[in-house]
């Protein structure tokens, strides 16, 4: 799973805390619009030749693990296969879409954030 650290977003995140239960509204809305976004860079990397797998990426609600927050952006189980395209086989060379597609949205996706905390935090 890929990380997106965000650098120079401090004290809005700090902000955020102080908020307590709206500024945990504020962070669900705020990462599951990233999420969202990751999607639709993956979605237009994924090989096309049925449109299944396009079809097939999902993004979770938020999760939280030892305080950390977070939503995951990954192929239903219908779509097994995207691990052998991600990855590839002994037989099969990879093509990574969804590394491109996370690749290819980072900015956007740190943008995105950065917008919606302020929005959030009436600034």
């Amino acid at each position: 799973m890929a990380n997106l650290k965000l650098e120079g977003v401090e004290n809005l995140l700090t902000e955020l805390e102080k908020l307590g239960k709206e500024g945990e509204k504020i962070e669900r809305i705020v990462l599951v619009k990233a999420g969202e976004k990751v999607k639709e860079a993956i979605v237009k990397e994924a090989p096309h030749r049925t449109g299944n797998l396009r079809d097939k990426i999902r993004v979770t609600k938020l999760k939280k693990v030892d305080g950390a927050a977070f939503v995951e952006v990954y192929p239903s189980k219908d779509a097994f296969y995207a691990a052998f395209l991600e990855f590839g086989t002994t037989k099969m060379k990879a093509d990574p879409f969804m590394s491109r597609g996370y690749e290819n949205s980072k900015e956007d996706v740190e943008d995105l954030i950065v917008e919606e905390i302020r929005k959030g935090l009436g600034l």
